[in-house]
């Protein structure tokens, strides 16, 4: 239910405690009411819970309770005459710029700077404390810029891992599809020139062998049989070629799912499926990253995703979850308007749906 890197830990808690300490303890302070007890509270109880990694909740609920901090801190401004109450903004706006616009989180920033100098000049009567504003409007500033470096930093490296994947998936199919190449070709090759020219000398050799002296007879007899037997060899060689054809999916999907960052994906894939048509391959392998690809960049709660293959009733049957929670309705875009276009040139079928419990795609192909 509740999971935190140590380090997100570590700060909300030394933030919380060099605010709610010098305020609740402060010697020159006269009475400290109960109501200023509970907000320092709820406000840590309500950091300690949006900060929390784990999928369980949902956007929708996260955001309800950063309106709740905001509120909470809203109300210590008139509560407490304290400055220092302003660094619970500083960390506040630091966990916004991970759930609004950039622009939202600069609007917030001038807002609650604004309720601070009315706050203390007109409840409080300590007149317009501009100077106390601009340095912690610096710090809310700083404050949010480098925390969108830190956004932009982990995207870039995110986004590169996963390009360097589909790279490596790519030169694989590439390679593949060369090697087939060549295969049919020298399979073709073979049927069309040394089969053919086994076949023309296996009639001459047996009318040979029909119209010669019994002298001959016998030696014509051997070579006609060696000749068939060649031809027999040859077609076989030709058939395995043939046969041999097919796409290693099992393999690229290994090199694919190694290596993306933030995701623990889980790969179970049926047996016998290692040769699959090239067109089928591509199709299931380009749709695989492209989910990813989505998963990575709508969905940055989640964490965990499982990919499965299997053989179906003639049909490979690739199913995508994740654990991620995606706000809003399913949009086509470009990214799935291209996996529909690939699966439909297949005869195939293309399915999505989403939950509290994460984003799924199931797609079907026919298969032999």
């Amino acid at each position: 239910m509740f999971k935190y890197q140590p380090t997100w830990l570590l700060t909300v808690l030394l933030t919380w405690a060099a605010v709610a300490f010098p305020s609740l303890f402060n010697a020159t302070s006269q009475v400290i009411s109960t109501s200023e007890y509970m907000l320092h509270g709820l406000f840590l109880i309500l950091t300690l819970f949006v900060v929390n990694e784990s999928t369980r909740i949902g956007y929708r609920i996260r955001y309800m309770v950063l309106a709740s901090l905001v509120t909470v801190l809203c109300s210590l401004f008139f509560i407490s005459d304290e400055n220092l109450i302003l660094i619970y903004s500083v960390m506040l706006c630091s966990i916004l710029v991970f759930y609004i616009p950039a622009l939202a989180c600069y609007a917030y920033i001038f807002i609650i700077h604004g309720l601070f100098l009315i706050s203390h000049a007109l409840y409080w009567q300590h007149g317009w404390l501009w100077a106390n504003a601009a340095m912690f409007t610096a710090f809310h500033f700083f404050a949010l810029v480098v925390t969108q470096r830190m956004i932009s930093e982990k995207q870039a490296k995110e986004q590169l891992a996963l390009t360097n994947a589909k790279l490596e998936a790519t030169q694989s199919l590439l390679s593949t599809a060369a090697e087939q190449s060549e295969r049919l070709r020298l399979a073709r090759d073979l049927h069309d020139d040394v089969g053919h020219s086994l076949t023309s000398l296996i009639i001459n050799l047996d009318i040979a062998r029909r119209t010669c002296s019994d002298d001959l007879q016998q030696q014509l007899q051997a070579c006609y049989e060696q000749a068939k037997q060649a031809l027999q060899t040859t077609r076989s060689v030709v058939s395995d070629k043939r046969n041999s054809v097919g796409f290693n999916l099992v393999d690229c999907l290994h090199k694919l799912t190694q290596q993306i960052p933030r995701l623990d994906i889980q790969l179970e894939i049926a047996q016998h499926l290692d040769k699959v048509q090239l067109d089928t391959a591509q199709c299931l392998l380009k749709c695989t990253q492209e989910a990813i690809t989505n998963t990575l960049k709508h969905a940055p709660s989640a964490t965990s995703m499982k990919i499965k293959l299997e053989h179906v009733d003639s049909q490979l049957v690739l199913t995508i979850c994740d654990d991620g929670v995606f706000t809003g309705a399913v949009v086509y875009g470009n990214g799935l308007k291209g996996m529909q276009e690939r699966v439909s040139l297949l005869a195939g079928q293309l399915n999505l749906s989403n939950s509290k419990q994460g984003f799924s795609l199931i797609i079907r192909v026919p298969y032999e």
